[in-house]
């Protein structure tokens, strides 16, 4: 925080209002060209910004009688639970009966990731988000449609988490590098390809086909690349030294400003719950941030994907300077 009067008047819950427009959909999320289709995605915003006002009253009132830095840290993890808590209960009063948001998978949402579990998520297969592409059995590819801001995103992405690799090949694993306040650097996320994303992608069809889903669309072969989370110590660790970021004193505004761009990154080095961990720790973010900073922060569409694909210090640069634009003529966070 920066200073004690700054604390009391950011701690008070006043300000800036949390509004829709703080969550912008993803992009990925947005796999059809309709415009009635994509309101229903977008219309999840109003939800996380009802319960970002709601967390932000709430971390507030816990912050006031906080005598230390460690009882502050315990309020921040608190308020990030009870986000867990509310995005478990969003998709289990969920009103889509069928897909990957129903109520049938609710209980994934605080499904807890573990080494013998880790996420695992393809970046790459763009055309498969091409609104009304169909699959060719006998390619084993999607064909046709047409460009969707999902298939637009995914092709960006794919070609940002492929340079990260050496040109040379041989090295099929890339762990992005996360820098700690105590001066200590561990692994985060790990992008995977070759041998090591065939691997996971193997893997995440044993999964599917475990729980009954359908696996004969999934590659396990050609040229792929995963991410992979990191393991349980290393997330630990980060998430731990994200909520003390947020809870220690700053001198000044752009000392604040910093903690909680780099607790940004941290958090999502260091996903917790097999589904939901975007949205939650979207909706902590703008919660915390809002009174930590002089109005609620500006969140990228595609925030998660640069967490992933960008190196630490890249994506601390290009969050900073979101929260310079701001928002955009459409009055939409960038």
């Amino acid at each position: 925080m920066s200073g004690p009067a700054t604390r009391e008047a950011h701690e008070s819950g006043a300000g800036p209002a949390i509004t829709a427009a703080c969550f912008p959909a993803p992009a990925l999320l947005l796999r059809t060209n309709d415009p009635v289709a994509q309101q229903t995605v977008r219309a999840f915003a109003g939800q996380q910004a009802g319960a970002a006002r709601f967390l932000a009253r709430s971390l507030a009132a816990a912050l006031r009688p906080a005598p230390d830095t460690r009882a502050r840290v315990a309020a921040f993890i608190a308020a990030f639970e009870a986000t867990e808590d509310w995005r478990y209960r969003a998709a289990a009063s969920s009103p889509h009966n069928t897909g990957r948001y129903s109520p049938t998978w609710a209980d994934r949402f605080r499904t807890p990731i573990t080494d013998d579990s880790p996420n695992l998520f393809r970046v790459g297969d763009h055309a498969r988000f091409r609104d009304g592409a169909t699959w060719d059995p006998a390619t084993r590819t999607y064909q046709g449609g047409t460009d969707t801001p999902a298939s637009r995103t995914m092709r960006r992405f794919e070609a940002l988490a492929a340079v990260r690799f050496p040109p040379s090949p041989g090295v099929d694993v890339v762990c992005n590098s996360v820098s700690l306040p105590d001066g200590r650097t561990v692994d985060g996320t790990r992008l995977l390809r070759g041998a090591a994303a065939h691997r996971a992608a193997a893997e995440m069809a044993g999964r599917i086909s475990a729980r009954g889903g359908d696996t004969s669309r999934i590659a396990t072969s050609g040229h792929l690349i995963y991410t992979a989370s990191a393991p349980e110590t290393e997330r630990h660790a980060v998430f731990h030294h994200a909520m003390t970021l947020l809870a220690r004193d700053h001198t000044t505004p752009a000392d604040t400003l910093t903690a909680w761009l780099q607790a940004a990154y941290l958090l999502y080095q260091a996903p917790r719950r097999k589904r939901g961990a975007d949205a939650t720790i979207r909706t902590f973010l703008v919660a915390a941030g809002t009174l930590l900073l002089s109005s609620p922060p500006a969140l990228p569409h595609d925030i998660d994907l640069r967490a992933y694909t960008r190196t630490h210090d890249l994506f601390v640069t290009e969050l900073r300077a979101a929260q310079s634009i701001g928002t955009t003529s459409a009055g939409r966070r960038i």
